[in-house]
């Protein structure tokens, strides 16, 4: 099973468009700050900081540019694909901007650190609401001790109840929140012919067409709200450019395997109620429960999800998914 979740695949493969980057900068970042960058010198870096056990729920693109002054930063961008928020975000984004910022001591490249900007995007279900000071996760700190605690915080892209008027910048950039907003929209089915009208004005854009097919792509694996019947009739509104992407989307998917890939979204949904319950609970878990629980059938997995409810601890989890183990090992 592939353990790529439709959500961070998605918001790569449109995060590392230059048009679509630039655009979401240009709209979302404060104008003071977005005075201060040169845009034209974006440069995407191949590596990512996000821990093992938290790439279920997380995706993360780094970028370095340069300032108008010439000197260098990194703008740091978080995907949060959890359906709900997360308060332990910012301590997240601590830990990986002190770990790039390691690197750079252990590859001594000059006397001063780089500056990092964290922003975070989120679309889940729920509004998001968690402060994005780190010192917000203290329960209270007199003015004595605010001199020896770090203190910094993320810039936020709620779009899960954004309105039309909010959404803002180049058609690409727009087809892409419009996309994400509507995917855990509970009347996704009825506002999906006026959504895809939207995407196919990409039509006669350079490389419009290719990422119609992305977003496609993106929306019959990402949701069960759209069945194939639904999304092959509003595509054929569209006329034979419509047709003919239904028909690569349909062939792609038998490849996969139509119905393995239906368990495999309900193996992948339940994997990862599993293991944000047991975060919720716990904090942290182990960077290989995925690929543990990912052995197990959906029946087995349906039982661990009623056993992490209740487990006194992860130990007492972990050995109940050690016995399951064992069993399939037989």
């Amino acid at each position: 099973m592939s353990t790529q979740h439709p959500h961070d695949h998605f918001f790569r493969e449109s995060f590392q468009k230059p048009e679509i980057i630039r655009s979401f900068l240009h709209e979302y970042l404060p104008p003071a700050m977005l005075a201060q960058l040169d845009l034209s010198t974006l440069d995407l870096q191949s590596d990512t900081h996000i821990d093992e056990n938290l790439r279920q729920h997380q995706t993360d693109l780094l970028y370095k540019v340069h300032t108008t002054a010439g000197t260098p930063l990194y703008l740091y961008l978080l995907f949060e694909h959890k359906s709900h928020p997360d308060r332990w975000v910012t301590l997240q984004l601590l830990r990986y901007m002190v770990n790039r910022w390691h690197e750079q001591e252990n590859k001594g490249t000059g006397d001063h650190l780089t500056p990092i900007i964290p922003l975070v995007i989120y679309h889940g279900e729920k509004k998001w609401k968690i402060s994005a000071d780190f010192h917000a996760l203290f329960e209270s700190l007199s003015p004595d001790l605010i001199p020896y605690t770090p203190q910094f915080k993320y810039q936020l892209h709620d779009f899960s109840h954004t309105s039309d008027v909010e959404i803002k910048g180049e058609l690409m950039l727009r087809a892409y929140l419009e996309v994400v907003r509507a995917i855990f929209d509970p009347e996704l089915r009825e506002k999906l012919p006026k959504l895809i009208d939207l995407i196919f004005h990409l039509e006669n854009q350079q490389t419009g067409l290719e990422y119609i097919y992305t977003i496609l792509y993106y929306m019959s694996r990402a949701t069960e709200k759209i069945d194939m019947k639904t999304m092959k009739e509003v595509l054929h509104q569209q006329g034979e450019k419509g047709d003919e992407l239904m028909s690569t989307i349909a062939q792609e998917l038998m490849q996969r395997g139509r119905v393995e890939g239906r368990t495999e979204g309900r193996v992948e949904g339940r994997i990862e109620s599993i293991i944000d319950l047991l975060e919720r609970r716990f904090r942290t878990v182990s960077s290989t429960l995925y690929e543990q629980l990912e052995q197990q059938s959906l029946s087995i997995l349906q039982m661990l999800f009623d056993v992490a409810v209740d487990t006194p601890s992860l130990e007492a989890f972990n050995d109940v998914l050690a016995r399951y183990s064992t069993q399939n090992d037989k």
